[in-house]
C-alpha cells in the first residue's frame, strides 16, 4: 500500500490521543476515604471485570477511530500486483520487461497484447512514483540499462517494442543484481513483467539460487512484484523451420525441400492459407491442417539456375503475428569434398568410397588421411571431415569445432579399440563397446524420418534403417539429439549442433565385425547428405536465431533484403544481406514451446526474499492496478465511533461502572481539587 500524500503519516502518533487524554482525566480529582462507600463496592464487585473490558473495548475503538482519520488523510493507494502493505516510495524501480515473441500474442476479446497490457499496468502503477523514484528498464532483448526520465512513455520506448527474441530470466536477474551494486542504489523495488513461459524462466536453473543469495547480501532492501500476464489468448498458429535441403541432380533443375511444423493454440481442422516466396516473386498455397500439430514437407523448383537466393513462407495475421514466418536462404552450387581421417585401413577405404562424387572420368574417392598433425590442413573446399579413431583432443578439437562452427559437418566414428577416453569432445565421450548375443545383433528402434541424415527421400522412399544389422557397438555419453537409436534405447546416431553446422557421432563402424554399414544402402545417402549439408561453408550463406547473433558479425552491418524495411537483425526474423552473404533469422525455438510455468513454482524460485506475485486478468479495470481506498478508511472509523457511542450508552448503570472503575472501585469521595 502507497500513499499520496505520505508525510500525514507522521501523525500516526496522535492516535494514542485517546488514552493520552484518559490518563490525564484521572489525575484531575484526588481521592478521600469514605466510610458509607463500602456498601457500594460491596455491591458492584461482582461486575468490576466486565465495566473494566468495556472501558479498555472504548479506548480500542476510540483509538482505531484517530489511526483511521490519519491514513483517510494520507489518501491510500493499493490493490492489484502493485499493492504493497505501508510502503513508502523506493529511490529506485528497476523495471525488468519480457520482450520476447510469445509476449505478443493477443489477448482473448481485447485489442492489446500481453506485452502491451503489462507495460500499461506499469505505466499506472508507477504514476504515483513520479518524480520520486528513479526508474530504470532492463529488458531482455538488449544489454544495457537504460533510465526512464518520463514513465509514462514506457509504451512507446524503442527498448520496449516487440521483438523476435526469447528471454533467459535467470540472466535478466543476474544483470538486475550486477546494477544494484554498480550503482549503489538505495531501497529498491523490481517489477517483473512476464508470461511465465517454461522455457524463458528455466525454473530448474542452478543459477536460481546463486541469484537469490547475491539479492540477499546486498546492503539496500529489495522487493520483487511479478505480473504474470498468464491469461487466456486468441487462437495462434505458429510455423517453424524443421529443416531446409537444397536438393542438386546433375542435368536438371536445383530444388528446395522445405520441412515444416505447424503449431496451433486450438484445432480448428481447418486449412492454413500461407503466402510463399522465393527471391520475392509470392504465391499462394493451402496447407491441410489436422488437429493442433502437422509436420508438412514441400518442394520448391529453383529452375536451372545456380543463383543464390532467399526465401520464405508466411501465414494470414492471427492471435500473435511475430510467429507467423519463417525464412530460410541457399547458395550457388560450389566444389565441395569431403576427406576421411582414419588409421584403419577398411574402415577408411569404405569411408572415402562412401562420400566420394561423381566426376566426367567416374567415380572419385574422397582423400584419406592418417591422424597427425598436419591431418587438418588445406581445408578450403572441403564441406565433410570423417574423423574414425579416439576422439579429437587439443589443436584437433579446436579446429574441427570451428571447421563445424562456420556451417561445416564432421561426423565421428569410434575407435575399433574398446578403451575409454576422459576428455570429452563436443560434449561427448567414448565409452566401452558392447557385442550382441550369439546370432544376434542390436535391432534399431526409431530414425527421424522427415528430417535430417536419415530422412526419406525426396519422392517419399524411405532408407532401411530398420534393416541395418549390428552386432557390435560402443556406448556414448552425450548431450547431443538423438537422430536414431536402437530398440533398447541407447543411440546410433547423434547431432550435437555447433555454430552454424553440426558434428554428428554414429556409434558403430562400416565393417563387417561391427554392422553391415559397409554394404552401403544406409552408409551411402547418409554421408551423401553431411556432404551437401555441410556445402553451406562454402555457399556465404547462414542460418541464425534471433538474439543469438554473434557481435562480430553485427559489426559486418547486415541489412533487410525488403526495401524499405526497418528490422534489426538482433530483434526481429527477416532475411539479411551483407555483400554476397546472406543470412536467414528465425524465431527461436524456445519461443515455440507453450507451457508455462506455474504461480506457485515461480514463487518457489524467490527464497528468502520479499515477492509478490499478481496473475493479470483481463477483466480488470484499468484503475485496479492501483485505486485511492479512502472510502475504506473512512467508512471503519465512523463504524468505530458508532460501536464506541453503542458502548457509551448500553448496559444498565454503565456509567456507573465506569466510574467506579476509574476510581479503582475503592471506598472514597471525590472532591474537587
Amino acid at each position: 500500500m502507497t500513499f499520496l500524500q505520505p508525510l500525514l503519516l507522521y501523525a500516526l502518533p496522535l492516535a494514542l490521543l485517546p488514552v493520552i487524554i484518559h490518563l490525564l482525566n484521572r489525575l484531575r480529582h484526588r481521592t478521600q476515604a469514605w466510610g458509607a462507600m463500602r456498601f457500594l463496592v460491596a455491591a458492584s464487585r461482582s461486575s468490576v471485570n466486565r465495566a473494566r473490558l468495556k472501558q479498555f473495548l472504548i479506548l480500542l475503538l476510540r483509538t482505531l477511530a484517530v489511526l483511521m482519520l490519519i491514513l483517510f488523510l494520507a489518501r491510500p493507494l493499493t490493490g492489484g500486483w502493485m499493492g504493497w502493505a505501508f510502503a513508502s516510495a523506493p529511490d529506485t524501480v528497476l523495471i525488468l520487461l519480457d520482450r520476447s515473441a510469445s509476449m505478443d500474442t493477443r489477448l482473448a476479446g481485447t485489442s492489446l497484447t500481453r506485452r502491451e497490457q503489462a507495460l500499461q499496468r506499469i505505466q499506472q502503477a508507477a504514476e504515483p512514483y513520479q518524480g520520486v523514484s528513479n526508474f530504470v528498464l532492463i529488458e531482455s532483448a538488449g544489454a544495457t540499462a537504460q533510465s526512464l526520465a518520463q514513465i509514462d512513455q514506457i509504451a512507446d520506448h524503442a527498448l520496449a517494442s516487440s521483438t523476435d527474441t526469447t528471454t533467459d530470466m535467470p540472466s535478466l536477474l543476474q544483470r538486475s543484481v550486477q546494477w544494484l551494486s554498480d550503482n549503489q542504489a538505495g531501497t529498491t523495488e523490481i517489477w517483473i513483467a512476464s508470461d511465465l513461459q517454461r522455457s524463458n524462466w528455466y525454473p530448474s536453473d542452478d543459477r536460481w539460487q546463486s541469484t537469490m543469495q547475491q539479492f540477499e547480501a546486498l546492503p539496500q532492501t529489495v522487493r520483487f512484484r511479478l505480473l504474470a500476464v498468464n491469461e487466456q489468448t486468441e487462437v495462434d498458429t505458429s510455423i517453424q523451420l524443421a529443416d531446409v535441403a537444397l536438393l542438386r541432380k546433375q542435368g536438371q533443375e536445383r530444388s528446395l525441400r522445405i520441412t515444416t511444423d505447424f503449431t496451433q493454440s486450438s484445432g480448428t481442422g481447418e486449412n492454413l492459407n500461407a503466402i510463399r516466396t522465393i527471391n520475392g516473386l509470392s504465391s499462394s498455397v493451402e496447407i491441410p491442417m489436422q488437429g493442433s500439430a502437422l509436420r508438412w514437407q514441400d518442394l520448391w523448383s529453383l529452375g536451372s539456375g545456380n543463383e543464390q537466393g532467399w526465401g520464405s513462407l508466411t501465414l494470414a495475421a492471427d492471435g500473435n503475428l511475430n510467429n507467423n514466418a519463417l525464412y530460410f536462404v541457399f547458395g550457388q552450387d560450389r566444389p565441395n569434398q569431403a576427406l576421411v581421417i582414419s588409421d584403419q585401413a577398411y574402415d577408411g577405404s569404405v569411408l572415402a568410397l562412401a562420400s566420394g562424387q561423381a566426376t566426367a572420368t567416374g567415380w572419385q574417392a574422397s582423400e584419406i588421411r592418417r591422424p597427425g598433425p598436419s591431418a587438418l590442413s588445406n581445408l578450403e573446399e572441403v564441406s565433410l571431415i570423417i574423423w574414425q579413431g579416439p576422439l579429437a583432443q587439443d589443436q584437433a578439437a579446436s579446429t574441427l569445432q570451428s571447421f563445424a562452427s562456420e556451417g561445416g559437418v564432421v561426423l565421428c566414428f569410434p575407435p575399433s579399440k574398446s578403451q575409454e577416453q576422459v576428455t570429452p569432445f563436443a560434449g561427448v565421450r567414448w565409452v566401452e563397446s558392447e557385442m550382441a548375443s550369439t546370432d544376434q545383433s542390436f535391432a534399431i528402434g526409431r530414425w527421424d524420418q522427415e528430417t535430417g541424415l536419415l530422412s526419406d527421400t525426396a519422392e517419399g522412399f524411405r532408407l532401411t534403417v530398420d534393416q541395418l544389422e549390428v552386432i557390435q557397438r560402443r556406448r556414448i555419453q552425450h548431450t547431443g539429439k538423438v537422430i536414431a537409436a536402437f530398440a533398447d534405447g541407447e543411440p546410433l546416431l547423434i547431432q550435437q549442433i555447433i555454430g552454424q553446422g553440426s558434428i554428428y557421432f554414429m556409434t558403430t563402424l562400416p565393417h563387417p565385425n561391427w554392422s553391415g554399414l559397409d554394404q552401403g544402402t544406409v552408409l551411402l545417402p547418409l554421408i551423401q547428405r553431411a556432404r551437401l549439408q555441410g556445402a553451406r561453408r562454402l555457399e556465404q550463406t547462414y542460418f541464425w536465431t534471433c538474439g543469438d547473433v554473434s557481435q562480430p558479425e553485427l559489426e559486418a552491418g547486415w541489412l533487410p533484403v525488403e526495401e524499405g524495411s526497418e528490422k534489426s537483425i538482433t530483434e526481429q526474423a527477416g532475411v539479411y544481406r551483407q555483400g554476397d552473404r546472406l543470412a536467414a533469422v528465425n524465431i527461436p525455438s524456445a519461443e515455440f514451446l507453450p507451457e508455462l510455468a506455474s504461480g506457485e513454482e515461480i514463487q518457489a524460485l524467490f527464497k528468502n526474499v520479499s515477492m509478490q506475485l499478481f496473475e493479470e486478468t483481463t477483466t480488470r479495470g484499468e484503475t485496479d492496478l492501483q485505486s485511492e481506498v479512502w472510502r475504506v478508511f473512512l467508512g471503519c472509523m465512523l463504524a468505530f465511533l458508532l460501536i464506541e457511542s453503542w458502548l457509551m450508552i448500553s448496559g444498565p448503570g454503565s456509567t456507573a461502572h465506569l466510574a467506579a472503575s476509574q476510581g479503582g472501585l475503592r471506598p472514597q469521595t471525590r472532591s474537587a481539587a
